[in-house]
């Protein structure tokens, strides 16, 4: 099978092999490879051709406005309503809602201590941050912007996804093991009932002061959004990372491998959780939880659903596993096709893998960019982009070709140093990027002092990327 790369084919082995640019290729290219052939006729003519870079959808995508809308903090995820027209971006202390007819500032909501991650209800009326630090995840009204209650989960949040069939939205607080100085690992949210004693060789329970180190346990906490509370929170082995529905009862979580300890007879043992994706059906978590619930004292507080006893890939009540390659290092960006039941899965070796949901088998692998962060998946014009914020910045552009189940890079549009995250607005086809300019401080310093760059005040933008 051959796997198209950006302006090269790849065969099964991993070579590299010349691309076939059209059915009039002249016939002195193969002469040297098909020795055998007494005269050429059109390859091509054989197979539909996939894409190239240069074999753009129209007119090639480019940066089509620049929307300075200021703001101070680091920011994080964006999400667009199509149906309201705003895009909400998790900016520092605060979300900011720009409305796409006119790219100026149509609201901010709340003063958090550090805004992650927004995600929309299916009716229209509610919208849900998470606020890491805080621990908690606040409702908003999508119409007065006002923040209407906050529910604490005692994890740090940061992805969250809705789930609309089960109304759950699900939260991650993963164990960040890879990069342990800049987060603290996740606590155990407060108020879970106690777990019975474990036995012997069996890792400490994620609820102890002794498990604040217990690394290599995410949590991932489900919140009835109909009650506004914490239901479930489920413990499992892994660095999980970034979530998405996929709008028929799953939420995909992309799990960077981890290094997992485990405690027997007075020694310290370590071995490496594998990277993969976990699935987990809504509804089938939502049955669990009311079954659990059932057998619990105090009704009011989150059943436990802890998988901490193996690597967290074997299948439990509403979960499963989709395995990655070795070589995926920290997975980070998905994206969902439900309707032809394919993940969009970036590594953190600038490869974009895509996958079959359904038994992980990996159909394609392309080369996105450096510092590849957020996916998106555009199911109307069937495209995947992919946002690198490393170096210069990029956004790499896909096209699927779901008839064949063949991908192909048709961009990669130079963008702005940063701008790694992105939404996709299916509706007008457009995409949206943020990011600021950097300054460098040149005042006179004593000695050997390095240069610092700072982000220039009031820089911060929207980049509107389309065609």
């Amino acid at each position: 099978m051959v796997t198209v790369l950006s302006g090269l084919s790849q065969n099964s082995s991993g070579r590299r092999m010349p691309r076939v640019k059209s059915n009039k290729e002249p016939c002195a290219v193969w002469r040297g490879l098909f020795l055998f052939l007494l005269s050429c006729f059109p390859v091509a003519a054989q197979v539909a051709p996939i894409p190239t870079p240069t074999q753009l959808p129209g007119s090639p995508f480019a940066i089509r406005k620049n929307w300075i809308i200021g703001g101070t903090g680091s920011w994080d995820y964006l999400t667009v309503d199509p149906t309201a027209e705003r895009l909400f971006i998790a900016h520092g202390r605060t979300v900011q809602v720009v409305d796409l007819a006119s790219g100026s500032i149509a609201g901010q909501i709340g003063d958090f201590r550090n805004a992650h991650a927004i995600a929309l209800d299916d009716t229209g009326q509610y919208g849900y941050i998470s606020d890491g630090p805080a621990d908690l995840i606040a409702v908003f009204d999508r119409i007065t912007l006002a923040v209407e209650a906050t529910i604490p989960i005692g994890c740090s949040p940061r992805s969250i996804a809705f789930e609309h069939r089960s109304r759950l939205l699900f939260a991650v607080c993963g164990s960040n093991v890879a990069n342990p100085e800049t987060q603290p690992l996740v606590r155990r949210p407060s108020g879970i009932a106690s777990r019975p004693p474990r036995t012997t060789g069996q890792p400490p329970a994620a609820g102890n002061d002794e498990d604040n180190n217990f690394a290599g346990i995410s949590h991932v906490v489900a919140v009835d959004t109909d009650k506004n509370t914490a239901v479930a929170d489920i413990a499992i082995p892994g660095d999980f990372r970034f979530a998405q529905a996929d709008g028929a009862g799953h939420v995909y979580v992309t799990v960077a491998e981890a290094e997992r300890m485990e405690f027997s007879n007075g020694h310290t043992n370590r071995y490496l959780i594998p990277p993969r994706i976990a699935k987990f059906d809504g509804p089938t978590v939502a049955a669990e939880v009311q079954r659990l619930r059932e057998h619990q004292a105090n009704s009011n507080s989150p059943v436990s659903m802890d998988w901490v006893g193996d690597d967290g890939r074997g299948e439990r009540a509403g979960f499963s596993t989709v395995p990655l390659p070795s070589n995926c290092r920290r997975p980070q960006g998905l994206a969902v096709d439900s309707k032809d039941f394919r993940l969009f899965a970036a590594c953190n070796d600038q490869q974009l893998l895509i996958l079959n949901a359904t038994d992980g088998h990996v159909i394609a692998t392309l080369t996105t960019g450096p510092g590849d962060d957020v996916t998106g998946y555009d199911p109307e014009r069937e495209l995947i982009y992919s946002a690198n914020g490393a170096g210069y910045g990029s956004l790499t552009i896909i096209q699927q070709d779901a008839n064949t189940d063949s991908y192909a890079v048709i961009q990669n549009l130079p963008t702005l140093a940063r701008a790694r995250t992105l939404a996709v607005d299916s509706s007008s086809g457009n995409v949206y990027l943020v990011t600021d300019y950097m300054g460098v401080d040149l005042s006179p310093r004593g000695g050997f002092a390095p240069i610092k760059t700072t982000p220039i005040s009031g820089s911060f933008q929207v980049l509107v990327v389309g065609h």
